[in-house]
């Protein structure tokens, strides 16, 4: 037979969950041609760490006379010639899409600029 609760009937439970970490950077590799210039795009930001994370820059080593600077949403950073950079450390979880720009200058050759995502 059914039961039936009781209209003053009280009760409780608690709920626990782990949500995993989680970043990604959404970002087609920005390639420059040689000689100079400027390029601009944007790309998509997502991570869920509360405690941050870091954006990199990974490309070809630079001669000695080549210079490259990005902007990342308006924090600017020389790359170094060792072919990677670290471009920004972000505090907190973040969505959204970035604009970023590239000012070079003395490309011997093309050079592709990825940028990779890693949390705290």
């Amino acid at each position: 037979s059914a039961a039936m609760a009781a209209e003053s009937g009280k009760g409780s439970f608690a709920i626990r969950v782990t949500v995993p970490g989680y970043c990604a950077i959404d970002s087609d590799p920005v390639v420059l041609s040689e000689g100079d210039g400027y390029q601009t795009g944007s790309v998509l930001e997502m991570c869920n760490g509360a405690d941050g994370f870091q954006v990199a820059a990974s490309y070809r080593e630079l001669a000695p006379t080549e210079s490259v600077r990005l902007n990342y949403a308006g924090s600017t950073r020389q790359l170094n010639a060792t072919g990677w950079t670290p471009v920004v450390n972000r505090m907190g979880a973040k969505y959204g899409i970035r604009p970023i720009g590239v000012q070079y200058a003395d490309l011997e050759t093309p050079l592709a600029i990825n940028l990779t995502i890693t949390y705290f």
